[in-house]
């Protein structure tokens, strides 16, 4: 299930101290430093780009606008964050974290160098990266040429994802938050499709809906034709489709709500297989249970239709501060839903003509089983989320 980026982050990024207070990022940062320690890595690069800064994000709060940024973490001492941009926008980028130590990049090479020459009198330098899939060739290869003089690098991504998937009560509120944001948005698409809007307008409605409840950030895919799959809305043809079948995101506080819904009047065999069989794997979902297990929940309930390609590959992943975290629970996978975590589970079905669903669960995974943050509307188990924050 892949979104579309936008070409510039809208909404406000600035570190907002009521939604994310320091103790959060000193709880964090403790632990970080906790499994540098393990790896036997001196300090820590953590990458981040306006795409995906997940990491990035985690640790400082950072969200870059302009280009790459990194933050690099040793074992003790103040954490600094390197940004693209000129000197003169270093006062607006220092809004964006609570950290005080915000430098423009530069040279990414000759920045890190003088870095690393600081640490060498210590001994060499095992660098630990994180992030480091994400990031572009010629990034890369400059902190390799700058770390080759001083040491190595450790690549420790699923080490310190793994910290990312556990949820605190905080990182709950606000993603909480985020899935009513994600209702709202739901039922102004719902309501512009009842009034006989076409696809365009109904999405440009949900749109609206999402901003003025307080996201950041909205992304919709929409049906381009009747049952057709959820798509980029293009130009400016606007027809009435039925069933629309939708993929709508929405971000608050950096924290993602994502979810697939179908449109229709009618209850149609696809939909109500669909409905069945992620009701299904909300029955298996659990600490321990396996992607396998969720397949298998889901596969019963499809026949005799079809799973619909948009979600053949994968029965969900992980969310949180990226669109898509680990794990991604894939069909030839044994990846695990684990105490902590926060998951999008989805289903569909596809038949004859026209007659196609989809459908999706946010969820929170606890120790006696999970709760459903977000069904999408008419899914099973549909309740009132929980009011916004104050």
């Amino acid at each position: 299930m892949r979104m579309r980026n936008t070409a510039l982050l809208t909404g406000p990024y600035d570190w907002d101290a009521a939604l994310l207070p320091l103790a959060e990022f000193e709880a964090r940062l403790a632990a970080v430093r906790r499994a540098l320690a393990e790896t036997g890595a001196t300090a820590l690069l953590v990458h981040g780009h306006s795409m995906e800064h997940g990491a990035l994000a985690y640790v400082t709060g950072f969200v870059p606008k302009l280009g790459p940024a990194f933050a690099l973490v040793q074992r003790e001492g103040p954490v600094r964050i390197f940004a693209s941009g000129g000197p003169g926008m270093m006062r607006s980028a220092k809004l964006l974290t609570w950290v005080e130590d915000v430098r423009p990049l530069g040279n990414l090479r000759n920045t890190l160098s003088e870095c690393f020459g600081d640490m060498v009198r210590d001994g060499r330098v095992a660098l630990g990266l994180w992030g480091g899939r994400t990031m572009a060739q010629r990034p890369y290869v400059a902190v390799a040429s700058a770390i080759q003089s001083f040491g190595g690098i450790i690549e420790i991504d699923d080490k310190l994802d793994a910290l990312r998937r556990s949820k605190s009560p905080r990182e709950m509120e606000l993603l909480r938050e985020a899935c009513r944001i994600l209702s709202v948005a739901c039922d102004a698409l719902e309501r512009a499709i009842a009034e006989d809007s076409g696809a365009r307008s109904a999405a440009l409605a949900a749109e609206r809906a999402a901003f003025a409840a307080g996201a950041q950030d909205v992304r919709i895919l929409a049906s381009a034709r009747d049952g057709g799959p959820p798509l980029p809305i293009d130009g400016s043809s606007d027809i009435r489709v039925a069933p629309l079948l939708a993929c709508l995101a929405v971000r608050f506080s950096g924290y993602w709500a994502a979810g697939l819904a179908t449109v229709s009047g009618t209850q149609g065999g696809a939909l109500a297989r669909a409905e069945a069989a992620l009701a299904g794997m909300l029955r298996e979902a659990r600490p321990g249970a396996t992607s396998s297990d969720l397949l298998r929940a889901e596969e019963r309930h499809l026949p005799p239709y079809k799973f619909h390609p948009l979600v053949e590959n994968a029965v969900g992943n992980g969310i949180g501060l990226s669109f898509e975290e680990s794990p991604n629970l894939g069909r030839e996978e044994e990846a695990r839903l684990e105490e902590g975590g926060v998951y999008t589970l989805h289903s569909g079905a596809m038949g004859k003509g026209s007659d196609s669903a989809v459908v999706s669960a946010m969820i929170a995974v606890s120790g006696t089983g999970s709760e459903v943050l977000w069904p999408a509307a008419g899914q099973p188990g549909k309740k009132e989320n929980s009011k916004g924050l104050r």
